[in-house]
């Protein structure tokens, strides 16, 4: 089963091959993507490239700006998909 760890690991590389002029410095876990760069049509590889990477199929009521705002939030999204448990804050 897949870490959030890994989740977030990968779901960075992913944002960062779709947004080739932003650093991972950059990139933090609550950076605002579309601030960085992330247009409309970027936005749906990126769909498309997560859906890919990690076996998922998002509903159209879950492709939202807030679900891909933030690696943060990808990462809840994709974790609740897959069904890791979530850390209680």
């Amino acid at each position: 089963m897949e870490t959030l760890e890994a989740i977030k690991q990968e779901s960075h590389q992913i944002v960062l091959d779709i947004l080739p002029n932003v650093t991972s410095e950059e990139l933090l876990d609550n950076s605002d993507i579309f601030s960085l760069g992330l247009d409309s049509i970027n936005a749906m590889m990126l769909v498309m490239n997560l859906q890919d990477a990690f076996g998922v199929m998002f509903e159209t009521s879950e492709i939202s700006v807030d679900n891909f705002r933030t690696i943060k939030n990808i990462v809840d999204l994709i974790a609740k998909k897959k069904g890791v448990s979530m850390p209680v804050y």
